[in-house]
């Protein structure tokens, strides 16, 4: 029973938190939404960072499990597709981590902690992709410029919701699949100029299946 509502909670905060913004709701709103006493939300969780904070590690479990690279291996342009549209997906899920959160994590040296490893996960992650493909003959890049490249894919991927919801979104709720279609071209555009001769043809046909324009 104790689980079942721990995980209710849970789910309603993710829910409000995507939809409202994590500022805008407060243990009081998730106990009222879920029908229950604060006091018993107090019981399984402290205070609202509590929440945010076993939110996260929900994200970095699902991320890791989602996303599991061939260690020491190749990879194709296939494989990069699918590891962002895998990241991406899990990235909407817990979509409000990455929309207002500065102020979660400046006030919780835990919340601080848990950001500080999911950047150092992230942009692993990111290099080992670069170095799979590195291995297939498909980039060429050293080792400054696949850090460098990480690091702005990190930035372009933690970063879009804020534009997609503040800029290019006119409409409440999901963003549509040309949108999010465009992130993943914005990650692309970043790798050209470290693609080798060989592989160029068939990035760049990788690039525009998901190329849209922007409507600004």
């Amino acid at each position: 029973m104790a689980v079942k509502t721990r995980e209710k909670i849970l789910n309603t905060a993710m829910q409000l938190f995507n939809e409202l913004g994590e500022r805008a709701v407060t243990t009081n709103h998730i106990a009222s939404h879920m029908g229950i006493s604060p006091g018993n939300l107090y019981y399984h969780f402290r205070n609202k960072d509590a929440i945010i904070l076993a939110l996260f590690e929900g994200f970095q479990q699902a991320l890791t499990a989602e996303i599991v690279l061939p260690a020491g291996k190749g990879i194709t342009l296939e494989d990069k597709q699918r590891y962002l549209e895998a990241l991406l997906a899990s990235m909407w899920r817990y979509r409000f981590i990455f929309r207002g959160l500065h102020g979660a994590v400046a006030r919780s040296n835990e919340l601080q902690v848990m950001y500080r490893g999911f950047a150092s996960l992230c942009i692993t992650m990111i290099e080992q992709v670069f170095r799979g493909l590195i291995a297939s003959g498909l980039m060429k890049a050293s080792d400054e410029e696949i850090e460098a490249l990480a690091l702005n894919t990190f930035m372009v991927l933690t970063s879009w919701h804020e534009l997609v919801h503040g800029v290019l979104n006119d409409e409440k709720g999901e963003p549509s699949r040309a949108m999010l279609n465009r992130i993943i071209y914005q990650v692309l555009i970043m790798d050209r100029g470290f693609i080798t001769p060989e592989a160029m043809h068939s990035f760049k046909a990788l690039e525009q299946a998901y190329f849209s324009p922007l409507d600004i």
